[in-house]
């Protein structure tokens, strides 16, 4: 049934309410109630039994009949690795492993500046997948930042910058795979398009992706220059001169207090040397489910990484990592074994309001996605008559309203992705294959960053234990002024790409670097002005 307008509704209730009201678990079951209303056609009782369903389905309880359907259980696999992570902070907390790292990290960072640094390199190093990357980097640099007044909200928007931009540029990762999944259902590789690797077509879509390279270079800047603006300024100034990192909100903030008395004896190695599991597990369990030459499979590195598992990935990963932890603090003496219950109460605990909220996002993107196919009516409304040369800047708005909408980046690979190859055959300009393809995931990354129902973006709240709206609200000028540019980048690419792709690729880049420097300063002037100005009154 083609829906219309009315499908926008859900994504326009929860999004509209989130804002207003700062509640989100409230505005985003509006936003399932409407969706649910709307399928039923109005009746509440069917509405609420469509909203059980669908919260079972994506729980995939269903795959517990055999072994074989649990481990595609997506959703469940990425719950419960979540939960393994939460029992982990407990566990190395109360060892003293993130008091001994805070300690020690405080002797070697001594301004703000290396600071919001340093939680971006950790950020880079962690390129695998955006959920372990935005849960790992906000527990280890929380008491760092802390110490040099550096507020949650942007402790947020810099974990949140560094956890999908960098898993889509990345030549490895748990998004690689997707991207490559979706390229070659599109027919990638196959007929018209049989010089094309999927794999090869992804790396080349690196060097456009403007929005996440530009992203990255935009946390460079404001960490070095402090260029602050928006809302963003007043949490930083709050942070700086008051000792507010919350901004006030606090009370209403994702912080959890595990009430987890760190042990006298911990040493850095008790927070690395887990960590350092973890990663490896991660990586060895990736590479088993794609079937890697060295664990007995036929594949090579690359074609490996393509076909990877990485919620199976995560769990399995996090669960070996989760037993050689308690083997080790166990031996270390660092816990004792009467703790491990009620450690991992606190731990599950911690990580209650990041699964609440996933599990109504997952809802309500079901709803938009398979019932509603929002999706479908936003990229109908777009007309086919526009000049192919502003396909990639046309895409990459498309990608993030679905994206924003929706709040699902991969979602938005799926819908978007089938369509731009397509149509670039039907031009018969195959040389705008790769940057429409980068417009689509460049504009997925901008709608998930700017997006209050995105899980990336509920987990960067988590991992900093900021209040999730004013992570929204302050990260969304950021994200906004980056993706402005990259739009104009992209219709750079999109007029010079008959010169050849480096040329346009090249002009788009240094656009973008020097126009974002200049506009970000000219914002901070501004908004510094403007507050000076409240602040007198």
């Amino acid at each position: 049934m083609d829906y219309g307008f009315w499908s926008l509704i859900p994504p326009i209730v929860a999004i509209g309410l989130a804002f207003l009201t700062k509640r989100v678990l409230l505005s985003l079951f509006a936003g399932i109630l409407s969706g649910a209303l709307i399928v039923t056609h109005g009746n509440i009782i069917d509405a609420f039994v469509k909203i059980i369903k669908l919260m079972w389905d994506n729980l995939e309880f269903s795959n517990f009949k055999s072994f074989e359907s649990f481990n595609d259980s997506w959703n469940l696999f990425i719950l419960l690795f979540l939960i393994i992570l939460g029992i982990m902070v407990a566990l190395i907390s109360r060892a003293g492993g993130a008091l001994a790292y805070g300690n020690w990290a405080s002797k070697k960072i001594n301004s703000k500046k290396g600071a919001s640094l340093s939680t971006f390199l950790l950020g880079i190093l962690i390129f695998l997948d955006d959920y372990f990357n935005s849960l790992t980097v906000g527990t280890v640099m929380k008491p760092v930042t802390d110490k040099h007044n550096i507020s949650r909200a942007k402790l947020a928007y810099i974990i949140d910058s560094t956890a999908a931009p960098i898993c889509i540029i990345a030549p490895i990762s748990s998004w690689v795979a997707e991207v490559i999944s979706q390229l070659t259902q599109s027919g990638v590789g196959t007929g018209e398009l049989s010089n094309f690797n999927p794999y090869n077509v992804f790396l080349s879509s690196i060097f456009f992706n403007s929005y996440a390279i530009l992203t990255i270079f935009m946390v460079i800047l404001i960490s070095v220059k402090k260029f602050d603006f928006g809302p963003m300024y007043e949490h930083e100034y709050n942070a700086e001169f008051n000792n507010d990192l919350f901004n006030g909100n606090k009370d209403a903030s994702n912080e959890v207090e595990m009430d987890v008395i760190p042990g006298k004896n911990g040493k850095v190695i008790d927070l690395v040397l887990p960590v350092l599991v973890l990663i490896i597990s991660i990586i060895s369990f990736m590479l088993y489910t794609g079937d890697f030459v060295l664990f007995g499979g036929e594949n090579n590195l690359a074609v490996a990484f393509e076909n990877m598992n990485s919620a199976f990935a995560l769990f399995w990963g996090g669960l070996i990592s989760l037993i050689f932890t308690i083997i080790y603090f166990l031996i270390r003496k660092t816990i004792n074994f009467k703790e491990f219950g009620s450690l991992s109460y606190k731990g599950f605990k911690m990580m209650l309001p990041a699964i609440k909220i996933l599990i109504f996002a997952w809802t309500i993107g079901s709803i938009i996605r398979n019932d509603l196919q929002t999706g479908e009516y936003i990229v109908s409304l777009a007309s086919d008559n526009f000049p192919i040369e502003i396909m990639p800047a046309l895409f990459f708005i498309i990608s993030g309203i679905v994206s924003f909408s929706t709040g699902t980046s991969w979602g938005t690979f799926g819908i978007l992705i089938p369509i731009a190859i397509p149509m670039a055959l039907h031009t018969g300009r195959l040389d705008l294959i790769i940057p429409m393809v980068s417009g689509v995931l460049s504009g997925a990354i901008y709608g998930d960053h700017a997006s209050p129902i995105s899980d990336t973006t509920i987990l960067s709240s988590t991992g900093a234990g900021c209040h999730h709206i004013d992570h929204v609200q302050t990260q969304f000028p950021y994200a906004t002024t980056v993706a402005i540019i990259s739009f104009t980048g992209f219709l750079i690419v999109g007029f010079l790409a008959k010169f050849g792709l480096l040329i346009a690729g090249s002009i788009s880049l240094i656009f973008g670097f020097i126009t974002l420097y200049f506009a970000v300063k000219i914002l901070h002037i501004k908004t510094e002005k403007k507050y000076s100005k409240n602040i007198s009154k």
